[in-house]
């Protein structure tokens, strides 16, 4: 258990956080997927009895990230948004503070399938289709790309330890060949069931802390 693990993945050094974040040093590049801002907002509209606040902690630990790391870059792997934030919804109130606390930093995004609806949006973003990062492509679908290692997000992975009420879930880190899967960093954001194969590797980030699997 730790709250950071350094990796080798295409040649390169990588540090995995317990707090669903990838750090590449030889870029300065500080990585999450799946934010999903405003989703509590917009399951509110739904009619359903959600807390607010999540946006706001969920930019808090970005900042806390960014303390960790001083990255020189800030890359969000798709879902900035869970949906086309409305005049007067908290994230849009919170964003501007947020951005004002890390003016070196001007966040990129790779566009997610939930990005599309927020086209036109002047939230000071760069969008990317994709980004190609040393050996690395940087997406949100986490598909197999030829000479390249791919860094996704997209499918939230999470894994069950254990079985019964001895059993826990949570996010995971999935490596597979050519293909590392970030875990969704969203608060709000849910979990798809992994079954990795026996070639593969799960580092799993639970309260803050890693925990590679056998």
């Amino acid at each position: 258990m730790s709250e950071s693990l350094a990796l080798t993945l295409a040649g390169e050094t990588v540090w995995l956080h317990g707090d669903r974040a990838l750090f590449y040093p030889e870029e300065g590049a500080l990585l999450v997927a799946d934010t999903h801002f405003g989703k509590g907002a917009f399951l509110r509209r739904q009619g359903l009895a959600m807390p607010g606040g999540q946006s706001a902690a969920d930019l808090d630990r970005l900042s806390a990230l960014i303390e960790r790391f001083r990255p020189a870059r800030l890359i969000v792997l798709g879902d900035f948004f869970h949906h086309r934030p409305r005049a007067g919804e908290p994230f849009l109130d919170a964003w501007p503070r947020w951005r004002e606390r890390h003016p070196a930093l001007t966040p990129e995004v790779v566009i997610g399938n939930h990005d599309r609806h927020a086209e036109g949006l002047d939230l000071d973003l760069i969008w990317h289709a994709h980004l190609d990062l040393g050996p690395f492509r940087l997406a949100h679908d986490p598909d197999p790309v030829p000479g390249r290692h791919v860094l996704g997000g997209h499918l939230h992975p999470a894994y069950r330890l254990g079985g019964g009420a001895d059993s826990v879930r949570a996010p995971v880190f999935w490596l597979r060949d050519g293909v590392t899967v970030l875990p969704a960093f969203g608060g709000l954001t849910g979990g798809w069931p992994i079954r990795p194969a026996r070639s593969e590797r799960v580092v799993m980030a639970l309260d803050g802390a890693l925990y590679p699997l056998p």
